[in-house]
């Protein structure tokens, strides 16, 4: 079967260069057919299929930390490197994007394995490694096994693979992959349904410990809200009465996902764009991402989370910015005037996060100046609109002869005239 498949493989190869999508692969399952069209697509070249690779250990570190698999990992090595094949095996789990993040098993295979890229930190999405287990399982969103020639790239052809996705039991969002790895006897169906097997091991230890966390001293009630404080001084995450700093980057990341037209989720291209125009590699913002999920799950008790990219916020997170904006749409000026304590995040340079202050600033002062509320004016005039030209003469105007901010204005008004 083998040998046959190998020369279909490469007789399809050579005749469908121009050919139209859908021309099957000869002798192949449609599952391996289809996802060979999704990688012939994409301008993958089966002889140089090269994963990216995650270059610096600290990114996979903190991917690992971050990540809810990282718990349940001694089951699913219990359970599947045990040689229960009577074979060398790899274990892989990988997270949602299809990066390795564990890589474990017999040495000599691992070895080899690195060769290919097959290494932790590597992403074996489909669209990058082309057909193999673990990216056509997430693809798929269901259990896959791929054997020796059905891999689209020529250094994969010699193994065989056993992949399926493990789900959060409590929403059904996918995880990540857990994956068996190795030679062609790990393409027979037996490998295949351990790995099931281990998935659904792994699915109930995290189902009891949700279900323990729910059930905790203190888990009862309404849970407590958190709040991004991001205006004036240094950016900071507040929970209930505990109010801890954030980084400039995370804050910066939580902001842009809580902005305008965020409701649908961020991609990391998109987010490096918004964090710096300089180009920042989308690989640097998924790192920083799970970071991130790891800081607000630690301070937030888990009620405060990010989905899987498109990334989005998952739970109730307030924000100063978005507070000074809902009153104003409210026609609260007074209210925003006062809520604003200071710029968007000062410390940063990140172009979504110029905008968004930008636009806050523009209509605030919008607002004051064509609303009717002089307290808010004369307010707006200590503040945001100190050196304002047109924020003191309006003001002078407005304020008539005994109105004890009069003075204050002309002064005011007086002082930016010279």
């Amino acid at each position: 079967m083998a040998a046959d498949l190998a020369r279909a493989r490469e007789h399809w190869l050579a005749s469908t260069a121009s050919a139209t999508v859908g021309t099957p692969l000869p002798g192949a399952r449609e599952l391996v057919s289809s996802s060979w069209w999704r990688a012939r697509r994409t301008g993958l070249d089966p002889d140089r299929v090269l994963p990216p690779v995650l270059t610096d250990p600290a990114d996979v570190r903190a991917r690992r930390e971050a990540h809810p698999l990282a718990a349940v990992l001694p089951t699913a090595r219990r359970l599947l490197l045990a040689e229960p094949l009577g074979v060398p095996v790899l274990m892989a789990v990988s997270d949602v994007d299809g990066t390795l993040l564990w890589v474990e098993g017999d040495p000599g295979l691992r070895r080899a394995a690195e060769r290919m890229a097959f290494t932790e930190g590597a992403r074996w999405s489909e669209d990058v490694a082309g057909t193999n287990a673990p990216g056509t399982a997430l693809a798929l969103g269901r259990p896959v096994r791929v054997r020796s020639a059905e891999h689209y790239a020529t250094a994969v052809a010699g193994w065989s693979c056993s992949a399926a996705p493990v789900r959060d039991p409590a929403t059904g969002r996918v995880l990540g992959v857990l994956d068996l790895t190795g030679g062609d006897d790990l393409g027979r169906e037996r490998a295949l349904e351990l790995v099931r097997a281990a998935v659904g091991a792994v699915e109930g230890e995290l189902r009891v410990a949700a279900l323990r966390h729910r059930l905790a001293p203190g888990a009862a009630g309404a849970p407590t809200r958190a709040r991004l404080a991001v205006l004036g001084a240094a950016p900071r995450l507040e929970v209930g009465a505990v109010t801890r700093p954030l980084s400039l980057r995370h804050s910066e990341v939580l902001l842009l996902l809580l902005g305008e037209g965020a409701a649908g989720g961020r991609s990391a291209a998109q987010l490096a764009a918004d964090l710096d125009e300089r180009h920042l590699a989308p690989v640097s913002v998924r790192a920083e991402v799970h970071r991130l999920r790891a800081v607000l799950r630690d301070r937030t008790g888990g009620a405060v989370d990010l989905s899987p990219a498109p990334y989005r916020v998952v739970g109730d997170l307030g924000c100063d910015v978005l507070e000074v904006r809902d009153a104003l749409r409210a026609g609260r000026v007074r209210e925003a005037v006062r809520a604003l304590a200071g710029d968007v995040l000062p410390g940063s340079d990140a172009p979504g996060v110029r905008e968004l202050r930008e636009d806050l600033l523009l209509t605030l002062r919008t607002g004051v100046l064509e609303g009717e509320d002089d307290q808010a004016l004369l307010e707006y005039s200590r503040t945001a609109g100190r050196d304002d030209a047109v924020v003191a003469r309006d003001l002078v105007a407005r304020l008539g002869p005994g109105d004890p901010g009069r003075a204050e204005a002309v002064a005011r008004w007086e002082r930016l005239r010279r």
